[in-house]
């Protein structure tokens, strides 16, 4: 199971072992691309409108 965190603010957001999609922070309202595939965790900003 990996944990994924803000990069922004280091915010607990998910632990999941599959996940492909995005998720917005609750603390910073960041944005946040998550590609978790097979044991490699991609963890990409994207600024928020």
């Amino acid at each position: 199971m990996k944990e994924i965190r803000c990069p922004r603010c280091n915010q607990l957001l998910l632990k999941a072992n599959i996940c492909v999609g995005e998720i917005k922070c609750t603390r910073c309202k960041e944005i946040i691309k998550i590609n978790i595939k097979k044991d490699r965790v991609s963890n990409t900003t994207k600024n928020s409108e």
